[in-house]
Parts: C-alpha cells; sequence; structure tokens
C-alpha cells in the first residue's frame, strides 16, 4: 500500500489548528508557495524579540525563505498547539546549522537549538494575525553572531 504525505494531500480540514500546522508542515517541506497559501493578504506577522512587522504573504514567505536558505537543514517541531476559537498557540521547537550567509555575516557552521510559541489569529481558515515570541540573544549567542543582537 503506497501512502501519500501529509503534505501532498489536500487541505480538507479549515479548522484554524489545521490551517497553523499545514503552515508548519508546509515550511518544513519548503513549499513556499503552500506556506503562503493559509496567509491572508492582510496578514500582519510580528517577530516580537525584534519588533519586525511583515505584513501580506509574499513578505511574510520571502522573510521565512531568507532565514532557511541560510539554514538549509532548518526544521520546525510542533510541539505542543491549543486553539481556542480561531486562536491557535504553538509551542515550537527549531533546529538549523549556519551554512550560507545570513545578514551579510559569512556562514561559520554553528548549530542552534530554540524553543518559542507563536500565536496565529485564524479565520475561515487564513492566518489574519501572527505573533512570534522566542529569545533572540539565545539564537544568535549559540550562533556566535551576538554583534547582530540590538536589545
Amino acid at each position: 500500500m503506497t501512502r501519500t504525505p501529509p503534505y501532498t494531500r489536500p487541505v480538507t480540514d479549515l479548522s484554524p489548528e489545521a490551517t497553523v500546522r499545514s503552515y508548519y508542515d508546509a515550511l518544513n517541506a519548503r513549499d513556499y508557495a503552500r506556506a503562503a497559501g493559509p496567509i491572508a493578504e492582510t496578514c500582519e506577522w510580528v517577530s516580537m524579540p525584534t519588533e519586525n512587522v511583515f505584513r501580506g504573504p509574499a513578505a511574510i514567505v520571502a522573510g521565512l525563505r531568507e532565514f532557511t536558505t541560510s539554514f538549509p537543514d532548518w526544521h520546525v517541531e510542533v510541539e505542543r498547539v491549543m486553539s481556542e476559537g480561531g486562536t491557535v498557540v504553538v509551542e515550537w521547537h527549531t533546529t538549523g546549522t549556519f551554512e550560507l550567509a545570513f545578514r551579510g555575516h559569512a556562514p561559520n557552521g554553528k548549530r542552534f537549538s530554540r524553543r518559542g510559541c507563536a500565536v496565529a489569529e485564524v479565520e475561515s481558515g487564513r492566518i489574519m494575525r501572527y505573533r512570534d515570541y522566542y529569545d533572540r540573544a539565545s539564537l544568535y549567542a549559540q550562533l556566535d553572531l551576538l554583534a547582530l543582537f540590538k536589545p
């Protein structure tokens, strides 16, 4: 019996939790078009540690692609999901190796591991707002990039 991987199945569950999980699955598969799919054109994506705000799927996916390009083995594991109404809270764990230039800095082969939490607001199968919380200083310290860290 041939099994179809979950990332190639059509999305039929538009619940808020399934919408957010499908986004993470698409990122792990490096399927950026599929990752952009559930992101609303008006979505406001906030990286809470940096206070950077991205709006709309093109800008959001471009930022994610920049990061995953520099860390080609980047992977996110969804550890826990809590959902009530249209609000989805995700505890995640990411890892990766600094193998290609990142924001003008040469790669050094350092690995990182970080945990964080995201809060997504979903309506009708679309991510309308997303806030990502993580320890940026710890990430940069693991990568020997503290020069980039500006509190």
